[in-house]
């Protein structure tokens, strides 16, 4: 969207330098500035084609770099020109581009590191615009020592570059809050059910338009309700965690665990047949065991149901079958993960 409007922006300034600068050097930076506005219309097609994540920081990167080398191209140009005062106090104001590139900084969610690799080069562009002009014809290399208007201007310019850093920070800071509050459950920090159900609708998706398989697990935690009288919920709420982390330990990377409500999880798991998502989360094996406040053993029970070895058009149809697993694996004495209809258990 900025590229876009920088795209129609920045050739719009062309009628004011033909009113202050002779026609000449009007003429020159109008041809920067129509490549500038191509390259931005470039960016702004690139982003709307690719409109992901992973584009993400190219994208950024380039938002800045194409101002920067107009600024490079008008800040020489101009350098070895003698104007009259209008004229010099528009070049002057040339000189000023660096800081709205600086400023433009807080308007993006980003890192401390990623904030740096923007802000440093655009503060060494502009020591290097000090150092090197343009005149006869030809470029020259200036004083090595800034004199003291252009310490100040520097010295400004990496203030404002700071400040910007930090309101990026805080923004990146921000959205990872937001995405917590919004995508994660407070206490077990795995996905919450309202983004759990946007993950089973991708990975349902996906399977069907690669063909791999997808299987979901439906869990619930054995007489969760009467541990909870027993003992109160901070117990109950300490075994939840446990769970928790026993599940994320025992998936791979890529999988996804959900709270699905109360003592209820659902894991998902593309790319895994029901066995060799039942094999990882065989509750009665030793490595699962989960604590109880009396010292006593909490099980679990689940069902798995797989796509496509199971009939179902849809994730919800996937889930209702783990579900319903989980209901037989409770009837067969509990502790136990149900894989089929007939209600075989995995293991016990």
């Amino acid at each position: 969207m900025m590229a876009a409007v920088f795209a129609v922006l920045t050739p719009l300034w062309i009628v004011v330098d033909f009113l202050i600068f002779p026609a000449w050097v009007a003429t020159v930076l109008a041809s920067g500035r129509i490549v500038t506005s191509i390259a931005f219309a470039l960016l702004a097609l690139f982003c709307h084609q690719f409109p992901n994540a992973r584009h993400f920081r190219s994208a950024i990167s380039l938002l800045f770099i194409i101002p920067t080398f107009f600024f490079i191209f008008s800040r020489v140009f101009l350098g070895g020109i003698h104007f009259n005062a209008i004229g010099s106090a528009m070049a002057t104001g040339y000189i000023f581009l660096p800081f709205i590139l600086m400023t433009g900084l807080a308007f993006f969610p980003l890192m401390v590191t990623e904030t740096l690799l923007v802000a440093f080069p655009l503060l060494s562009v502009f020591l290097a615009s000090e150092l090197i002009q343009w005149s006869a014809g030809k470029l020259i290399v200036a004083d090595l020592l800034p004199n003291f208007s252009d310490m100040v201007i520097f010295w400004l310019l990496l203030l404002i570059a700071l400040v910007s850093s930090l309101a990026s920070f805080s923004q990146f800071q921000l959205m990872i809050r937001l995405f917590q509050l919004s995508n994660l459950d407070p206490l077990t920090q795995t996905m919450n059910r309202h983004s759990g159900e946007h993950i089973l609708a991708l990975q349902m998706a996906q399977a069907k338009r690669q063909s791999f398989p997808l299987s979901i697990a439906f869990l619930d935690l054995d007489d969760f309700k009467k541990l909870n009288d027993q003992f109160g919920h901070a117990a109950g709420d300490a075994v939840l965690l446990q769970a928790a982390e026993k599940f994320r330990q025992a998936l791979r990377e890529g999988d996804a665990v959900i709270r699905w409500g109360g003592e209820e999880f659902v894991i998902v798991m593309p790319y895994a047949t029901m066995e060799q998502a039942g094999k990882r989360l065989d509750p009665q094996s030793i490595d699962w065991l989960l604590q109880r406040p009396d010292g006593q053993s909490q099980t679990w029970s689940g069902g798995i149901a797989q796509w496509p070895a199971d009939i179902a058009d849809t994730w919800t149809q996937l889930v209702k079958i783990a579900d319903d697993r989980m209901y037989q694996a409770k009837k067969a004495g509990k502790g136990r993960m149900v894989l089929t209809d007939i209600g075989v258990p995995m293991s016990g």
